[in-house]
């Protein structure tokens, strides 16, 4: 008989929790993201990190996707033509509609969209082939985000979740004097998924790094308050007036996801 490990006496979604409550960077509201939505909209259908994502998909005999978290349609518009069905779930109300518009301008009739939280009752959301979470799951509860996911995949679903701890260049958390508790990462989701029985598939995604691209000083102030979650202090919103006209520049370093396949 082979006798459990230390590594079983840990609970790494009591772990995730723990981390996810005494973090710095606040939690976005279906609100937020409404307001977000047509920004973000004009900002993300051409990027790197939709084809890197989509590449890493096997389409292979895949009908139908469930693209849970679409947002304004950013994967849900590429992969339609790829399949018979996909089915757009979003707890945004304006990022749903950006979804139907974008999908109507490309004249593609198989996009179905429903609003919908991890949070809600998943009766009635469709048992598809492959199941997509990009970017969507920092969320109270991982591991049961997760077991809802999987329960409506027939072959895998596919997730990414950043690398790192914040969506704030350590440079700029410097310049505002603001030390933060870091967000819980993926290493926390790769363990839950191991300790529920399976055997995630690590890739890491480099994208570009949009976050704190400003063109002036009240830019950068909302991007940071976007990226930390909460409103700035006057000071710090000072420092960060003063850094962008004294010595900003965009690094461009790449944001790095872990992109993570779990075969079901």
């Amino acid at each position: 008989m082979i006798l459990k490990s230390n590594y079983d006496e840990i609970d790494f979604n009591e772990l995730y929790k723990a981390q996810r409550a005494k973090s710095s960077f606040g939690s976005k509201s279906v609100e937020d993201w409404d307001n977000k939505a047509a920004g973000i909209n004009e900002s993300v259908h051409e990027s790197i990190y939709i084809d890197e994502f989509l590449s890493r998909v096997d389409f292979n005999a895949v009908k139908s996707v469930l693209d849970f978290g679409c947002g304004p349609g950013t994967l849900s518009l590429k992969v339609a033509p790829k399949v018979e069905s996909v089915y757009a779930y979003d707890y945004s109300k304006n990022m749903l509609e950006f979804t139907k518009s974008n999908a109507d301008k490309l004249n593609l009739s198989n996009i179905k969209t429903a609003q919908k939280a991890f949070e809600d009752d998943w009766s009635d959301v469709p048992i598809c082939d492959v199941v997509f979470a990009s970017r969507c799951l920092e969320v109270d509860d991982l591991r049961g985000a997760l077991a809802k996911l999987i329960s409506k995949a027939k072959k895998a679903v596919y997730i990414t979740f950043k690398v790192g701890a914040s969506f704030v260049d350590e440079e700029i958390l410097r310049v505002m004097k603001k030390e933060v508790e870091p967000k819980p990462d993926y290493i926390y989701l790769v363990n839950i998924l191991a300790q529920m029985g399976y055997l995630p598939k690590l890739d890491f995604i480099k994208s570009e790094n949009k976050h704190t691209a400003a063109t002036s000083a009240d830019e950068l102030i909302k991007k940071v308050t976007w990226g930390v979650g909460k409103e700035l202090s006057e000071a710090e919103k000072e420092r960060l007036a003063s850094y962008f006209h004294n010595g900003y520049e965009l690094k461009n370093e790449p944001m790095l996801w872990a992109f993570v396949r779990v075969d079901v």
